[in-house]
Parts: structure tokens; sequence; C-alpha cells
């Protein structure tokens, strides 16, 4: 008499769990969809680390402003010391950082940055402006693309972005500077940031 009343409820519990696995599972698929590999240089105060890292479709910004972690992994990490670049000092299958401790990432690609820039609100036309940037390590030079007149305490302390996003960018050791990279785009950490120069790119400009 009891196992004829428990049944149904039963057998209802046991489908609902089935929805709630295959939902589970499709959920699954689909976040491991959104991952994507992506090349990427980064440098730190005193290395180089050449390899690859797993994004979002937020790219390489969102992964180094994600709040829930303050680490990142490098796949297939190559590590060289910045004062002897052209020596490898170790190939790694994978390496862990502190995202604090990163000056810069470079990337191949201006679209793994991720798919938004600088925004501001109010402000929907775009200026580009040539940049120059130091920090305790290293040069900086190329186009930042900032919404409206251009506002330096706004571009240090405001917002949510952490990295700046330059494009044609190259990076220059300031004690090394025979170790050099040019990206097609890269993010600075701008809390190392010490000295900044902006001009307005005009047009026809390159």
């Amino acid at each position: 008499m009891v196992l004829r009343l428990c049944l149904p409820e039963l057998v209802n519990h046991l489908q609902k769990t089935e929805k709630q696995v295959l939902s589970g599972s499709y959920g699954m698929t689909q976040r491991a969809l959104t991952k994507r590999i992506i090349s990427v240089h980064v440098l730190t105060a005193s290395y180089r680390i050449a390899g690859s890292v797993k994004v979002s479709n937020s790219g390489l910004n969102g992964l180094l402003t994600d709040p829930t972690s303050s680490f990142m992994t490098i796949m297939d990490a190559s590590l060289g010391r910045i004062h002897d670049p052209d020596f490898l000092v170790q190939k790694l299958e994978d390496i862990r950082l502190v995202k604090d401790k990163i000056h810069s990432a470079s990337l191949k690609r201006r679209q793994d940055i991720g798919p938004k820039g600088i925004t501001r609100p109010g402000y929907k036309n775009v200026n580009t402006f040539n940049i120059a940037i130091t920090d305790s390590t290293y040069e900086y030079e190329g186009t930042l693309e900032w919404p409206g007149r251009f506002d330096f305490t706004a571009l240090m302390s405001g917002g949510t972005w952490e990295y700046l996003p330059i494009f044609d960018g190259t990076v220059r050791a300031i004690v090394y500077p025979e170790l050099e990279i040019k990206s097609e785009a890269l993010l600075i950490n701008r809390s190392h940031i010490e000295t900044f120069t902006h001009g307005l790119q005009k047009s026809g400009d390159t």
C-alpha cells in the first residue's frame, strides 16, 4: 500500500531529475563551446611568457578583469628572462600567474581583446590618439580609442577597465631595449603606469 502511494511521486521525481541532468549537460556543452584558445605574450617585471590561454566571449580582457579569480593560467608556456630575451629558461605545460603582477599582454589579433573597448555613458563618437606610456620596466607606443574628449583622470581612475586596450602597439624593455614586441593589440595594466603622453590622430595619419 505504501509502495503504491509513493510510486507516482517517485516517477515525478525521476522525470524532474532527468530534465535537470539533461538541461545541465546542455548548459555545460554550451559553456564549453564559448571557450576558445588564443595566443598571448605576457610581460611581468622580470619575465616574458609566451603561450596560450582559454577565454570566453569576453576575450582576454574579460579573463584579466574577472573578479572571481586573482590568477590566470597560460598553457604551453615558454618562459624567458627580460634581461636575456633570446634565452629560453623553461618550456612548461602550464604556468600560473598573479594577474596584478602582469604589466602587459600582447595579442596577435585585435578581436582577441574582447568585444567591448572603453565605453563612457553619453559618448558615441570615438577619437583615436597616438600614445606613449611608460611604467617601471617598459615603454609602450600605439593608438588608443577614446570616446569623446580625452580625460586623463577618467582614463586612469574611472570606469571598470583595469587594462588599457592599445592597438598597433610596440613594447620595449627600458633597461634591455633589445626586447621588443610588436602586436596588433595589447592590454596595459593601468595600475603600473608611470607616465603618459598623447596626441590626437588626424585623418590620413598612419
